[in-house]
């Protein structure tokens, strides 16, 4: 078994991408791949991380969310999903349907639904890059800082993502030890501690019967 972290940077937090609800982090939108020339480009983190679960269940997989310099979180994958298996489980569900079902799944294939409409509109592009990330990653072991986000120093900024992009710690790397290092004297695992910088007006969410 080894340790992995990957660590991506985040334009915005909303509430929405991860999502934290009921104790449980997920990421199942955002951060999904690109069209290029029509066609999907499977670059995406939650592809990745979805990819190498598959290929080394026993790994410990950690994410890093850098938000404007600061850790706004740090996960411990506790389960990924397909996103047509996690979407149809939400519509499925007859209470308390997560912040992030903004799709449903009907016969393997995604449909933008009628909740947070002003998120990834439907038609917009970003759908098809939401569902090129394939994969929803799950974790109940997790610290979210939020709006408390910590700075992060700088010999541990010179190692993580400086746009918008993903990269992968393997604990021979250098770059792995500086992170761990200073998870250690950080982040303590112990759920949501924070609230969002902008979070999603729940009458916008829709009907959660």
């Amino acid at each position: 078994m080894s340790k992995v972290i990957f660590s991506y940077r985040l334009v915005s937090d909303t509430g929405f991408a991860p999502c934290v609800d009921n104790g449980v982090l997920t990421l199942a939108c955002c951060k999904g791949g690109q069209i290029r020339n029509g066609k999907n480009i499977l670059t995406g983190l939650r592809y990745h991380v979805g990819k190498h679960r598959e290929q080394y269940p026993d790994d410990e997989i950690y994410i890093l969310g850098v938000y404007k310099n600061k850790l706004l979180y740090y996960a411990l994958t506790t389960g990924t999903m397909k996103m047509t298996d996690y979407f149809l489980r939400e519509k499925k569900a007859e209470h308390g349907r997560r912040s992030d079902h903004i799709y449903d799944s009907e016969n393997g294939i995604l449909k933008r639904n009628n909740r947070l409409p002003h998120i990834h509109p439907k038609g917009d592009l970003q759908n098809d890059r939401d569902a090129s990330g394939v994969y929803v990653v799950m974790s109940n072991v997790f610290t979210y800082f939020g709006s408390l986000a910590p700075l992060i120093p700088e010999n541990v900024l010179s190692v993580l993502p400086i746009a918008r992009e993903n990269k992968k710690y393997t604990e021979t790397d250098t770059a792995f030890e500086i992170i761990q290092n200073y998870i250690k004297n950080t982040v303590f695992f112990d759920g949501a501690i924070g609230k969002p910088h902008d979070p999603i007006v729940r009458q916008k969410c829709g009907s959660r019967k």
